[in-house]
């Protein structure tokens, strides 16, 4: 790869500021680039500049990804698909936080960047039909569709053929990182979700303590695929921006923070065993001792540690809901948890 295959980024996505300061600078895993990794002065956010061109990104999610040898090496998707139970505990917790929000069982669900299906597969297990997946990837989609009865769709959720305001649930597991426009992307799952749809997702907090800790060295940074580092702070604001309501976990009932706060535990521990288990350097080798001391001590350790359960769940408001989107505690019961539950 060549300069001309990079692109430097002159407005932050999520505030519009043009005045950035440097984090980082790394070389790519796939390919000769270097990259920068930047944060806006006025947000904070933190994203890739010189990144690479939309084709070039693009390209990167061929066949070689998603079999452990793309830009991103420590994850072989079809090895774990063939493995079987390497990202169960990863499903379960989705599952419980699905349940924990939306318990309905014949809720609508639509995986973003639904991978080779393994989500989806363990959706139609656990008695959901009414599945939709989509991909950007044309080869690890027809996998999807060959072992999911799921409705799946290769190409980019922007511009995809998908009924607005009918979804319960958009999932996005280890997908908002990829993005190469957070806001155009969260304006759309506020128009695919129905009023009270919920928004779930897992991807790197950078405020966590792992990140702050490791600063530089943090595992998370891919600069090829891995575009933005999301604190909590600035994924309330993108919500904010895209008409989402932040969920008010704060004031949910004990057991419903539990079981969330559960799910997470599942799925921070699912990831340290299948990287582990795909990544045959340094990292995988620590990933796999931690996750080898399972028990449920050092399965909340490292979920504190890593920080994404402090990550804000989104929702799309009904028009009874609070017109307010911030994330403060109330002494009123949640409205937003009410409209939830009730599935309005």
């Amino acid at each position: 790869m060549h300069g001309s295959r990079l692109e430097r980024v002159e407005r932050c996505n999520l505030c519009e500021g043009s005045r950035f300061s440097p984090f980082a600078e790394m070389s790519g895993t796939a390919t000769a680039d270097r990259f920068g990794i930047v944060r806006c002065d006025d947000c904070g956010l933190m994203f890739v500049s010189p990144r690479l061109t939309a084709a070039a990104n693009d390209a990167l999610y061929d066949e070689s990804y998603f079999n452990g040898s793309g830009f991103d090496r420590s994850i072989n998707y079809v090895l774990l698909d063939r493995e079987g139970d390497a990202r169960r505990g990863e499903n379960l917790g989705i599952l419980q936080k699905i349940r924990t929000l939306k318990p309905a069982q014949d809720v609508r669900l639509l995986d973003v960047g639904c991978g080779t299906g393994g989500l989806l597969r363990a959706l139609e297990s656990a008695g959901y039909h009414d599945l939709w997946g989509i991909e950007l990837s044309a080869y690890a989609a027809e996998l999807a569709r060959g072992s999911a009865k799921a409705n799946v769709l290769a190409g980019d959720v922007l511009e995809a053929d998908l009924p607005e305001e009918t979804f319960d649930v958009v999932n996005a597991t280890e997908v908002i990182e990829h993005l190469r426009d957070p806001l155009a992307f969260f304006r759309r799952v506020k128009t695919l979700l129905k009023p009270g749809g919920v928004f779930i997702y897992s991807t790197g907090n950078a405020r966590g303590l792992y990140a702050r800790v490791l600063g530089r060295r943090w595992p998370y940074l891919h600069p090829e695929g891995h575009l933005f580092y999301y604190t909590p702070g600035a994924l309330a604001r993108y919500f904010r921006r895209a008409e989402l309501e932040v969920l008010n976990v704060g004031a949910l009932a004990p057991d419903v923070r539990r079981a969330l706060l559960d799910a997470e535990d599942r799925i921070t521990h699912s990831q340290l065993t299948y990287v582990g288990a795909s990544d045959a350097g340094a990292k995988g080798a620590i990933f796999r001792l931690i996750a080898a001391a399972d028990t449920p001590f050092v399965r909340r350790a490292v979920t504190l540690a890593v920080g994404k359960h402090r990550l804000p769940t989104a929702v799309r408001p009904t028009p009874r809901s609070r017109t307010s989107h911030l994330p403060t505690l109330d002494p009123e019961p949640c409205v937003a948890a009410r409209f939830i539950q009730s599935g309005t």
